[in-house]
């Protein structure tokens, strides 16, 4: 094992005058595999996704869906102009270390409640591999992630890494070869780190993208390989210039999708302009910031460039103390729908799997119940169209206590102090359990906690139902029909009235009636 940097990525909207600093990292043991060199051409910067978007056709219903609409036959999966990705952390893959997950270092990570001596402390984890053989598990467990995001509609994963030396990048061949093993239309979109020092070369990260620039599976549009660096800005547009000289010397043709740190869509860094194909940030954390992405689109269509629009369930640091406010899945559900009422070009999950932040993937705490409900969304920002139900689906979210519960102990942050959780800025806390159905038909919600009950009549399609939270209950939820009781699920997270240590995440679970292997 050993320490590998990046950045603290504020909530751009949220947390604008948050300071980026350098976080440590611990991540998994390297998977050595060459990686070919060859040629290509440059052109100037074109939209990322400049075609107009045509419907797929629809698969026809499996004997076993796990999503409440059905998505479109795997060859037209990826045939939209609208494309959603999801930010890759590679330090979070399905296992770290080891093929045993006895052995593994996530039982090591969680609830550590000391992210110094801990490395970190984490709420919540990727469900551990049932393997039938130990045999090339990396590529295996990137195999499984990759059909879990096609399984929602995903077209590929944005790659984050450091420089060539860094386990991040050498475990790069490995998710490659999978994305090619499962679904050769799934891409793997670089998001190159850089040295910032002053009067540093592009060196790294025009090394780098020479190793892969063959590769089937790196993503490309018309004009060539897309890099999506977080945080560019770190960086003038004339280096990013100079890089994409220097890589169109060697005869490689690439262009330039920044995630910026922080934008907001208005007259900001329109020196970008020449030097980009299209603008991205990192994004909003709580359901009030929703609005300025709708902004945010609108400004990069009207300079011509297009809009990858970001979107998140929440952000919890327990690192630091700090979390945002999301509001159950609002942040989330209310980001996707203006991706599609704005016209965005594509969409960034942020991220698939960051379990320090922010993250989506199917998870122990989560199951599939955040990505499903984003899938709904995906299908209809791909399609145009919103999805037609096909069977009944139910989804919860709430914490594991209130916001304002007794605790007796507090973590160490990473800074070696006492780290009590707190919102830096933005919404005010809320302590609300959140129902989402998904209906064939219109239905009878009923939400449960001991002896409050609520109900709701809901339409056909997509309906939130959100009651305060009580504590010392365990929610209960129920669809019915005519009096008759169609789905029940129950919370698998009890609400406690005090803890010992704090827990701000959105625990959540639920979905169609029916068992589906994944």
């Amino acid at each position: 094992m050993r320490n590998i940097a990046s950045f603290l990525r504020p909530p751009t909207n949220d947390a604008a005058k948050a300071r980026t600093r350098i976080r440590k990292r611990t991540a998994a043991s390297a998977v050595a595999t060459a990686v070919v060199v060859a040629a290509a051409t440059m052109s100037a910067p074109a939209p990322l996704n400049a075609a107009t978007p045509t419907a797929t056709p629809t698969a026809t219903a499996t004997a076993c869906n796990p999503l409440p609409f059905n998505l479109p036959a795997p060859a037209n999966r990826h045939t939209s102009a609208k494309k959603a990705w999801a930010y890759y952390f590679p330090p979070f893959p399905l296992a770290v270390d080891s093929p045993d997950p006895t052995r593994d270092v996530y039982p090591r990570w969680m609830d550590t409640h000391n992210s110094i001596n801990g490395a970190y402390d984490l709420r919540d984890r990727p469900v551990a591999p049932q393997r039938a053989t130990q045999t090339t598990w990396r590529q295996a467990d990137f195999e499984k992630e990759v059909r879990q995001a096609v399984g929602a509609g995903l077209d590929g994963f944005i790659w984050e890494y450091n420089s060539s030396t860094d386990i991040r990048w050498q475990q790069l061949p490995a998710m490659l070869a999978a994305a090619k093993a499962v679904d050769p239309g799934f891409k793997i979109m670089l998001s190159p780190d850089f040295n910032t020092a002053a009067g540093s070369t592009s060196d790294s990260v025009y090394n780098n993208v020479m190793k892969v620039k063959d590769d089937s599976s790196i993503y490309r549009n018309s004009a060539g390989i897309v890099l999506a660096p977080f945080f560019p800005e770190r960086k003038t547009p004339a280096w990013w210039d100079g890089l994409r000289s220097r890589l169109a010397s060697s005869g490689v043709k690439s262009n330039l999708v920044p995630i910026f740190i922080s934008w907001g869509g208005g007259t900001q860094k329109t020196d970008w302009n020449n030097s980009v194909s299209g603008y991205s940030q990192w994004g909003t954390r709580t359901a009030s910031g929703v609005p300025t992405l709708a902004k945010e689109s609108a400004e990069a269509h009207r300079r011509g460039r297009t809009y990858m629009q970001p979107v998140a369930f929440e952000d919890s640091r327990s690192y630091d103390g700090r979390y945002w406010e999301s509001s159950n899945s609002s942040t989330l559900r209310d980001s996707l729908a203006s991706a599609v009422t704005s016209n965005a070009d594509s969409i960034a999950l942020i991220a698939w799997n960051d379990y320090t932040e922010s993250w989506v993937a199917p998870s122990k705490q989560r199951g599939y119940a955040v990505l499903d409900m984003a899938a709904y969304y995906i299908s209809w920002f791909k399609n145009g169209v919103k999805p037609a139900i096909t069977q009944d689906a139910l989804y919860w979210s709430h914490r594991s206590h209130p916001t304002n519960a007794p605790y007796s102990m507090t973590p160490i942050g990473r800074n070696g102090k006492p780290a009590p959780m707190y919102i830096p800025n933005g919404d005010a806390a809320k302590n609300e359990v959140e129902l989402v159905a998904v209906l064939k038909t219109p239905g009878r919600l009923t939400i449960t906690q001991g002896s409050n009950v609520k109900t709701m009549d809901a339409p056909a399609g997509l309906t939130s139902f959100k009651v305060p939270l009580v504590a010392g209950t365990t929610p209960s939820f129920k669809l019915a029909r005519s009096g008759v009781t169609v789905q029940t699920v129950t919370s698998n997270t009890p609400v406690r009235s005090s803890v010992a240590y704090q827990d701000m995440i959105y625990h959540a679970g639920g979905g169609v009636a029916g068992t589906c292997a994944r």
